[in-house]
């Protein structure tokens, strides 16, 4: 259960800040894997080794409920929930779904997307109920503003989903080795600049196509452009630091 659409590889920092959707083989392949690593347990999840868990939930799910201190058998659990939802349909009505789960199940559901507060499923948009039902490294934007909603938490990835796979490959290549803070810093940049600032949480519209490379190369140019036009302004070492880092991306989509 590992993302699958990129081509270069990439490192668990990258990894950690981008989401996929989940494609149309994701369920099934889900519960194919649920099944083979629970084979021969009680309940499907009471002796779920920690290498069975990065089969199920993936590479990045693990890796964040490590740094994040979440039991394995809290992952467990959590997968026992995930697959009880997409072998019952329950992500035909995420939010009833939710509301139908045992406390243990449901406060295992908010450890593992590492929510402060408990989950109250009546306050729940689809979107936010359906996203606590993906591992971490996948989510859903239902209404396509770019923010993803996981409970009542909203958050934001990058790349887009949907944007094409040249800008994906040229994006991870120039972030390669990146300092995380850095990249996020970057990756927010470039957020903004496709979807528009968010105004009491709602979006002002997408400023440019997501899903076309035009997009992002009219980003970059016009980042490039404002770097010199406000070079006396900004502090030192910035200008270098984000003219090396804007003119690479620039040069890996022109290739």
């Amino acid at each position: 259960m590992d993302i699958h659409n990129i081509g270069t590889p990439i490192t668990a920092s990258q990894r950690h800040g981008y989401r996929e959707t989940p494609g149309s083989s994701f369920y099934e392949t889900y519960q194919s894997a649920f099944k083979a690593q629970s084979t021969g347990n009680a309940n499907g999840t009471a002796t779920l080794a920690e290498k069975s868990l990065e089969d199920i939930l993936g590479t990045t799910h693990t890796e964040l409920s490590a740094l994040r201190g979440v039991s394995q058998q809290c992952q467990a659990t959590y997968a026992a929930v995930l697959d009880k939802a997409y072998s019952s349909g329950g992500m035909l009505n995420a939010r009833q779904f939710l509301g139908s789960l045992s406390a243990l199940e449901l406060d295992a559901v908010r450890q593992n997307h590492c929510l402060a507060a408990p989950i109250n499923t009546a306050g729940l948009s689809e979107e936010g109920a359906e996203n606590l039902l993906l591992p971490e490294g996948y989510s859903v934007d239902l209404n396509h503003d770019g923010i993803d909603e996981v409970g009542a938490a909203r958050t934001a990835s990058f790349p887009p989903k949907d944007a094409p796979a040249d800008f994906k490959e040229a994006w991870f290549q120039a972030t390669a080795n990146m300092d995380p803070g850095m990249m996020m810093t970057y990756g927010l940049m470039m957020h903004d600049a496709v979807y528009g600032m968010q105004i009491n949480g709602q979006s002002q519209g997408s400023l440019y196509a997501a899903d076309d490379t035009d997009s992002y190369r009219s980003i970059i140019s016009n980042y490039l452009a404002s770097l010199e036009a406000n070079k006396g302004f900004l502090v030192e070492g910035q200008y270098e630091r984000d003219k090396a880092f804007f003119s690479k991306l620039q040069s890996l989509l022109a290739a």
